[in-house]
């Protein structure tokens, strides 16, 4: 019995001990099978969220500042602090706006120029076949003196040279007539370092996005129209045959393009982007500004300006028209520094911020002034001999000056500069913020017209047609019309981002370099 109930005990033990096992294996599981649940349910969350959602955020972060950048600036939320609302305009900011105002009839002229035949003024007859008033020659309303400056480019180039004579002088003529030699020492090292940098680097940026594009083939698909232009044929990039030899020819280009030991009248042009040939002169005519600039800084008022007086009289004489409004615009800088201390009872070696007062007299002949400039700077660019209102004028120009059509308007350039720095009314008026934006992406606009005119702008502006009725014509103008708005609207935008992407980080690039290499 014993054994038997031993046995038994033991046989109850052994099954108790085999559900306890049992149960406890049981228990496991469900611990173990509830461990795995929740680390197989957390895992593949994390795979579904926590690890594609850092690369969906980068790649939404990525996507968002692409279409920021791309934006235009003055579209962008917040884009004024308070400090650049507040900040007051420098005494030469309505020469910001008169820069952006003369990149934008560049800009006109170069869309215009294959098509319409613009370089005619009005009434102008150059075969001399007929009487000028008894025939119907080029009379329409808008080759009209004044009228034409809407369209006319030119001229805007010589308004450019006098606006940069004007601001690289005025800042160092200040500090001459201060008598701060030291300033005036690290002002002139300062300016004469980054000159080439500020001109050059944008430039090499945007004549890159021309092989680019010539790679993309855009150009070679624009070529037949650009060398069906029935007016004037401009040069077009020429596509080859790889992206190696596309990338030497650029290489090549550009060693003529910074070559500033070539002082003709259009060296460093390059047929990348032809549009670029007033970028070496700046460059050239800065530097001999600068040297002048050095040579005169220790003279008297009087002395100063008498000598740049007879260096604009010897450039006009060798027929250096590219020179002669740079020097200009230092004598207006110092003429106007001279005013607006005088006209504000202050110190001479003082400028003043407040409303000047001329006299009615003054005003008239400044206001005449202007009038002179604006009928000047329309002088033609071709045939002036045989246009009305210009024929006496083109005997007057000098034998030597052979850029004939260029002395007249680099004059009308120098008295609207002139002219604008008296009239405060206007100043106010180019100071209001339309215009100092475009003022603020002049040089990009400059710089970014030509590649988008010669790839976007020949894709989409209409052939001239071959039959040329009233109707035909009309429906031609208006489709011009429209691609022009189009091509317009679309060289702000890219002007704005070329801003922002490659102008202003190359002036930041060029200001470090100048404290990495300066010894302060």
């Amino acid at each position: 019995m014993s054994a038997y109930s031993s046995s038994s005990r033991s046989s109850t033990d052994e099954s108790h001990i085999g559900l306890l096992d049992e149960k406890r294996h049981l228990d496991d599981h469900e611990r173990g099978s509830g461990f795995a649940t929740w680390f197989t349910s957390r895992t593949q969350n994390e795979l579904l969220t926590s690890r594609p959602c850092l690369p969906l955020r980068q790649l939404g972060r990525l996507l968002k500042q692409s279409l920021y950048i791309l934006l235009p600036s003055f579209l962008h939320p917040h884009r004024y602090t308070a400090s650049e609302k507040s900040e007051p305009l420098p005494p030469t900011a309505f020469l910001d706006s008169c820069r952006g105002l003369a990149a934008l009839v560049v800009m006109f002229t170069h869309i215009l120029y294959g098509t319409f035949n613009i370089t005619y003024a009005w009434g102008a007859n150059p075969d001399l076949s007929a009487e000028f008033y008894g025939q119907q020659v080029n009379k329409e309303f808008l080759r009209l003196p004044i009228v034409r400056l809407l369209y006319s480019g030119p001229p805007m180039v010589q308004i450019f040279f006098v606006i940069s004579g004007y601001a690289l002088s005025y800042k160092p003529l200040r500090l001459m007539r201060s008598g701060l030699s030291e300033k005036l020492m690290t002002t002139m090292t300062s300016s004469i370092f980054r000159r080439g940098l500020r001109l050059f680097l944008p430039c090499f940026a945007s004549t890159f996005l021309v092989i680019c594009l010539a790679q993309l083939n855009l150009y070679k698909i624009t070529e037949p129209f650009a060398k069906g232009m029935r007016n004037l044929n401009e040069d077009h990039c020429y596509t080859q045959p790889n992206l190696w030899l596309q990338f030497v020819d650029w290489l090549e280009q550009m060693l003529i393009f910074v070559n500033v030991f070539d002082w003709s009248l259009y060296a460093g042009s390059v047929e990348l982007d032809r549009h670029l040939w007033t970028i070496p002169v700046e460059f050239r005519c800065s530097m001999a500004l600068f040297l002048t600039q050095m040579a005169v800084a220790r003279m008297s008022t009087k002395m100063r300006i008498s000598t740049f007086t007879l260096l604009i009289i010897w450039g006009v004489s060798w027929g250096r028209w590219d020179l002669c409004p740079f020097l200009a615009g230092a004598v207006i800088a110092e003429l106007d520094i001279i005013w607006s201390s005088t006209s504000a009872k202050l110190p001479i070696t003082t400028v003043s911020t407040a409303p000047r007062r001329a006299s009615l007299a003054a005003n008239v002949i400044h206001c005449g002034t202007l009038l002179c400039s604006l009928f000047l700077l329309s002088y033609p660019d071709a045939a002036g001999h045989a246009t009305p209102g210009y024929i006496t004028l083109t005997k007057l120009i000098p034998p030597g000056f052979t850029e004939m059509h260029r002395f007249w308007p680099t004059i009308g350039a120098i008295l609207i500069i002139w002219s604008l720095s008296r009239i405060d009314f206007l100043r106010h008026v180019l100071c209001w913020s339309p215009l100092q934006y475009l003022g603020k992406i002049s040089f990009p606009l400059y710089v970014m017209h030509g590649p988008i005119i010669h790839t976007l702008g020949y894709l989409i502006l209409p052939k001239t047609p071959e039959v040329e009725t009233p109707e035909i014509m009309r429906q031609f103008e208006f489709e011009f019309l429209k691609s022009s708005v189009f091509i317009v609207f679309t060289v702000i935008w890219a002007a704005d981002v070329f801003l922002r992407v490659v102008d202003t980080p190359c002036v930041t690039l060029t200001k470090k370099l100048e404290r990495m290499l300066f010894v302060t």
